[in-house]
């Protein structure tokens, strides 16, 4: 391919510097232009001319893992499967979160191509007892969709992601040995023979490996529990019971000895603390500060998926005149929060941006799909309060970042910061973090959206999707308050 006297020409007029003349040459002749030939041209032009190189290596290789990271865990998940040696899965996954590239990667190409990775991953794969007779799925692989192609012929699933696999055993695992431990106790009582144990085992401080590899069924989980509990004797006595009907019927315990143990737990003097941090969340009480989040978000998961704005496409809410801010909705004053008693604002405040975030969480998965926003996709630090980190999975989280969610799609990286209100109050407030990330990625770099949910305690909560109040393109849309930085979104001019 030949390049005119007068195109080259223009295009040094167009480039900084030599590192930007290089990669324009890239982008017009392909490949014959990359790094090492850009390179003997620039010194073949005498000493005053230096060596240029990738700028973006690395983070063209982080684009790369992180486009591909859930077909990554997944083959973790099935040498581990393969092998029969649950541990593969952390240590192939090591692999995957500590990989750098070459040394020479930033000198040989202008854009890392993803078989580079691949080739490097195969390589370390290789070196693990069992995963070397699994390499074949990556062959030729150059694209992230060759590469899912290739899983999906192999039989190799990537979803459900295994940390939440992991998340939804661990979960599950407390509550049954809630169940178990009560079990023991009103055993324990009606035997008269050992000594009372108050309170339920802890759990083991790392999980199983198995859990991130499949489900665990109703009796794997019971087995894991009696094992917890630890007393053998009552083991023993369980026999080879898989369900608590079975076991409470050979020990013949009543449903009334099983109960007792449970009645000091409510207690007359906590009742007034427990109604003033008691909220109505899509239909349902929730007590701040003693219920789970992660129970809270497991009940929201079972709503209808979330309607909206189609995020994905970038279509921003045509947005018309607000409706009354507070604890109304704005339909007909229907009320979105109920509680029994006055209410503290702090509680509340922390109520609605954690349930903010879980519905946001729900409707970018349900607009970009779960093998786009995956779990670690959530890097606000309330994440860790609805889906605490599993053993070996990288933490992400702050609240400094500027954005509650990021991951990349169609080739960009989106960042996404949700403001969550109880009714469909116009106003909310930017901090600084979140006024320097959208300054910053204003001027180019990713797209950083607002997502607003309205009435995010209600069982029907609504969504609009809003541009990045900086960018130049987009102040039609919103009216911005500089008094303590208070942003207000009204209908976008025409």
């Amino acid at each position: 391919q030949q390049w005119s006297a007068s195109e080259i020409l223009a295009a040094v007029r167009r480039s900084r510097d030599d590192h930007a003349m290089g990669m324009t040459a890239w982008r017009v002749l392909g490949d014959v232009a990359q790094l090492p030939a850009w390179n003997e041209a620039l010194a073949k032009l005498g000493d005053r001319y230096v060596a240029v190189e990738n700028r973006d290596a690395d983070k063209q290789t982080e684009a790369h893992l992180e486009e591909a990271k859930l077909l990554l865990r997944g083959f973790a998940r099935h040498v581990a499967i393969e092998v029969d040696n649950p541990d593969l899965f952390h240590k192939i996954e090591a692999i995957h979160q500590n990989f750098k590239g070459g040394e020479d990667w930033s000198t040989r190409w202008w854009k890392v191509p993803l078989k580079a990775v691949i080739d490097e991953l195969c390589a370390s794969h290789a070196e693990i007892p069992g995963a070397e007779h699994h390499l074949e799925v990556f062959e030729g692989a150059t694209t992230v969709e060759y590469l899912r192609t290739a899983f999906q012929t192999k039989g190799i699933a990537t979803d459900p992601d295994p940390y939440e696999t992991a998340g939804l055993n661990k979960k599950r695992l407390e509550e049954v040995l809630l169940s178990a431990h009560d079990l023991h106790r009103a055993w324990v009582k009606f035997k008269a023979s050992a000594p009372m144990v108050s309170e339920p085992p802890a759990l083991p401080a790392e999980l199983d490996p198995v859990a991130y590899l499949h489900h665990w069924t109703d009796t794997e989980l019971l087995e894991r529990v009696l094992r917890i509990i630890g007393d053998e004797e009552f083991i023993k006595a369980c026999d080879d019971c898989t369900s608590f009907d079975a076991i409470r019927q050979l020990l013949e315990l009543t449903p009334e000895s099983i109960q007792a143990r449970r009645q000091d737990r409510l207690r007359r003097e906590q009742e007034e603390a427990r109604r003033q941090r008691t909220f109505d969340v899509a239909g349902d009480s929730f007590e701040v500060g003693t219920e789970s989040y992660g129970d809270l978000f497991g009940r929201l998961k079972s709503l209808a998926d979330p309607e909206g704005p189609p995020a994905n496409k970038d279509k921003f809410t045509l947005l018309t005149q607000a409706g009354p801010s507070g604890g109304s909705s704005g339909q007909g004053g229907r009320k979105i929060v109920k509680t029994s008693h006055l209410r503290s604002p702090a509680e509340l405040r922390e109520l609605v941006g954690v349930v903010g975030e879980m519905h946001a969480y729900r409707f970018l998965r349900a607009k970009f799909g779960n093998d786009i926003v995956t779990q670690d996709a959530w890097v606000s630090e309330i994440r860790l309060e609805v889906l605490p980190l599993m053993k070996g999975e990288p933490d992400n989280t702050s609240d400094s970042h500027g954005f509650d969610f990021q991951f990349r799609y169609r080739r960009k990286k989106w960042y996404v910061e949700v403001k969550a209100t109880i009714g469909d109050d116009p106003q909310f407030d930017l901090r600084v973090s979140e006024i320097n990330a959208a300054t910053n990625l204003a001027r180019g770099g990713g797209r950083w959206r607002i997502l607003r949910v309205r009435n995010a305690l209600s069982d029907q909560p609504e969504f609009d999707w809003l541009p990045n109040p900086f960018e130049e393109k987009y102040k039609g849309f919103f009216r911005l308050h500089r008094d303590g930085m208070k942003v207000s979104y009204t209908r976008k001019k025409t």
